[in-house]
Parts: C-alpha cells; structure tokens; sequence
C-alpha cells in the first residue's frame, strides 16, 4: 500500500469515528476503569504533508495523533520559524490538528512549527514535549543548530517569560525596527536552542515575550551577543547576560486632596525599628507618606536619655526616596537614645509641619542578638574583584569585598541569606549595567547565585565553607 492511500484511509477512519460518536450522541469523553495508568504521551501517527517534507508549498497541514489531545494552549504556543507577518490558524478537535498559513511563503527555505509542550493527552496530561513539525520550499532541510543559556546579570536567576531572538548580521538596525527573523523560549533551566537553521550568519539578542518583540524601550530586559553567530551543522553554545539599560521610575504616591493636606493636623511617620530596637548595623530611618525637606533653623536632633546632643551623627533625606530621612549613627549595643523632631524640622511640599514637637524613644539591640560568622572560601578569583553579596528577598542586605579566601564577619542578624558573586569589573562596590543605544556598547557585570546557603543563629559562632565553580 503506497502512503496516499495510507493518509486517506486514516482520514477516513478519524471522520467515520467522530462522525459515528456524533450520531450516537456521546457529550463527554470517558477513560476506561481500571488497568495501569497511561503513561505515554500522544504521538504523530500520520501527517499530511508528512513532516519533513521538501519542495511544498502547503496552505493547510493537518496532523493527526494517536489519541486525543488537550487544544487549550496550542495556539498561543505554536512558534513558526522564520517568523511570518500573520501567525497561522490553529483549529484542533478530538486528535487533529489543522495549521492554515494565510502568508506566502519564501523559496528555498526551512519552516519549523514548534508548539512546544503544549500538546497533552486529554485523560492524563502526558506532553509531548517539544513537538515540531517542519518542511521545506526548497530541496533541503536546513540542519544548522544553535544553543546556550541566558542569565539574569543583576541576580544570577532564571526569567523563562524571555525569548532568544536572531536577526539577519547584515542589518544591525533590525532589533529596533523589525520583529525577529527566528526566536525560541528559555526553559526552566535557562537553556535554549534553535533547530533548522540555514548556515548564515545572526545578530543575537534577548527581549521579553512581548507584542512587539522589539528592544524599543532601555528599561525593557535584554541581552545581546558581542559579535555575529555562524551557525554550523553542530551546535554551538553561548552564555547571554540579561540587563535593563535603565530602571523603570517608582511612581511617585500623589495625594488626590492637596486641601485636606494643608489643613491636616500634622505629618505622620513610621520607623524601621525592630518593636521599639534600633539595629546595630542600619541607620534610623523615619519614613513619610510624602516627600519631604528639612529646616535647617530647626534640626533634628540625636540625643542621650538626658537631652543631651551627641556628635558624629549624620542626618539626610534619601536621595533614592524623598519621602526617607535618614539618620546615620555607629551605634553602641545596649544603648539608649532619643531623637528629638522640633515641630517646625519638617515640612512637606505644601508646608505641613509636624502637629507638634515629637521625641522618638529607643533602644539598640544588644551583641548577643547578633551571630558572627566565618567565610572560607575556595576558588575565587583575585583578578574578577569579587564581592560576596549577602541577600534576602531579593534585596542586598550586605556586601564584603573578597580579598583573600577567609571572609570574618563580626555582627549578622540571625535568619537565612542567599550567597551572591559579583564581579565587580570598575571596582565602584555595585553591580554596573549593560549598554546597548549609541556607539559604546556596553555588556553588563556578572553575578553568579551560589547554591550554598548561609544561615546565621544569633549568638553563636557560625562557619561556612563556599567553592566558587569557575
């Protein structure tokens, strides 16, 4: 039997199956009782064009598989490469699949119609993973392979909303102006990979999964390649570092009745003290609901439980955070001390004032809240500048420069930190970004995430041993 007449006798046998369930009147489909559960997941049984076809043209591919299978995501996940101007229609019922491309297609080339793992059986969710279907306009299917990972360069973690996008090297403009000649997805790994190019020569870059698909906004997330990619037969790998050119602006909270503000009865303020605790090693900060200034002709004052002033504090507004003041101060365990607000210290943009002169009570924390800890470390590079960052939630709580391979640590609070390793390349102690508008390209600094926790217990003597994978 030739394959033509292999295609249309299963063709035939799908519509005489759902033809006869139609009939009958069957609502729901139900598994059979009892037996080992399904454990394999769907696969093409027949496919017309078959896959890997050459010289076609296909308006229209229907695929079948050997059981039914799950439609809710396949079309928002099909990725058809290279890219066409109108994605193509998706209609899946019972096992088939119905693909009609509405573009004109290019000659001589490779497509591929990945829909990633999004086609499931219907009784027991087994994905086929990965499942793509390709064929050529010309005589050929391209084979050219390419691969690598792609990592957040602030954090070190994983992002898999991202996509990897290749544009042509002859038009260096095109990651502006022009959606992506081929892309893929970033699993939960970071990896990625492409299939099915033709040996050319691409621009690579990282965008977020968007409409546009475009790097037309610097607070956007990207990456990029320093050089063109060739893509050969056997894969080559490359490690991509994500930044954002520029951070996105905090709103700003605006208060919708300026009036109520000016009659109201004073500025209100919350504190980051632990209970009524000062932390040894953060300064005091005192926390607004809106931006605010100091007066100079009535200052804040740090004092002792007698009123006394005390020298060699220093008291600012946070640059980052107008609506912070902040007051610095080497604290002394176990130790009390008042600060005094005069009513008249602060004022708003419209000149409210505190109700009336305010004194802030508290004491430090005492030495035995804290643990201390000692950081031998294996493996780190002199040359990168290395910082060793200490984090929780995401954000940096403490940074130590490393300068040999024993980092000690007299005072941490007690609690679980994640391990961070920045290579500080300008030696300014921050992570720098990327730059990618204008001549000077720029890429970011590195920060690799350690998989070796620290836990800190207070008042104890705490040890930790961290190889650095080079």
């Amino acid at each position: 039997m030739n394959k033509s007449a292999l295609i249309k006798i299963l063709m035939v046998g799908c519509y005489a199956f759902v033809t006869s369930m139609q009939i009958t009147g069957c609502a729901n489909i139900v598994p059979p009782l009892g037996g080992p559960r399904d454990s394999l997941p769907p696969y093409l049984v027949v496919a017309k064009p078959h896959d890997s076809s050459v010289n076609i043209q296909p308006k229209e591919i229907l695929i079948a598989f050997n059981e039914f299978i799950n439609s809710t995501s396949v079309q928002e996940n099909l990725i058809v490469s290279p890219t066409l101007k109108n994605v193509p229609l998706v209609d899946a019922k019972l096992n088939m699949l119905k693909v009609r491309i509405i573009d004109s297609l290019q000659p001589n080339t490779t497509y591929s119609l990945a829909f990633g793992n999004a086609i499931k059986d219907v009784n027991e969710g087994n994905i086929a993973a990965n499942f793509t279907y390709v064929f050529s306009t010309g005589d050929h299917l391209d084979t050219g392979t390419f691969k690598g990972t792609v990592t957040l360069a602030e954090t070190g973690k994983i992002d898999t909303t991202l996509i990897v996008v290749l544009q042509s090297a002859e038009k260096d403009s095109a990651i502006f102006k022009e959606k992506p000649l081929y892309y893929t997805k970033i699993n939960g790994k970071g990896k990625f990979i492409f299939h099915f190019l033709p040996p050319k020569k691409y621009n690579l870059f990282v965008l977020p999964n968007d409409f546009n698909k475009k790097y037309d906004d610097s607070t956007k997330f990207f990456a990029f390649a320093n050089e063109p990619i060739a893509i050969q037969s056997q894969p080559d790998s490359m490690h991509l570092y994500v930044f954002q050119g520029a951070k996105k602006a905090e709103k700003k909270r605006v208060s919708n009745n300026k009036v109520a503000n000016k009659v109201s009865a004073g500025l209100k303020y919350s504190k980051n003290l632990d209970g009524s605790e000062q932390d040894l090693l953060k300064p005091l900060h005192l926390i607004f609901e809106t931006p605010v200034h100091l007066n100079d002709s009535f200052p804040i004052l740090l004092c002792d439980t007698l009123n006394h002033k005390i020298a060699g504090y220093q008291l600012f507004i946070d640059s980052a955070h107008p609506e912070t003041i902040v007051i610095d101060y080497p604290w002394t365990a176990q130790t009390k001390f008042r600060v005094i607000l005069p009513k008249a210290s602060i004022k708003d943009s419209l000149n409210n004032t505190l109700s009336k002169t305010d004194t802030l009570k508290f004491v430090t924390k005492s030495d035995a809240f804290y643990g201390s800890c000692i950081i031998r470390i294996n493996g780190f590079d002199e040359k990168l500048n290395q910082i060793l960052q200490l984090t929780q939630d995401d954000k940096i709580k403490y940074s130590y420069p490393i300068t040999k391979n024993t980092i000690q640590i007299e005072k941490l609070p007690p609690g679980d930190y994640t391990l961070r390793l920045l290579n500080d390349t300008n030696k300014n102690g921050i992570w720098d970004t990327g730059s990618y508008y204008g001549k000077q390209k720029k890429q970011p600094e590195i920060v690799q995430l350690l998989a070796t926790p620290l836990n800190i217990k207070a008042n104890w003597e705490n040890e930790l041993i961290l190889t650095i994978n080079k």
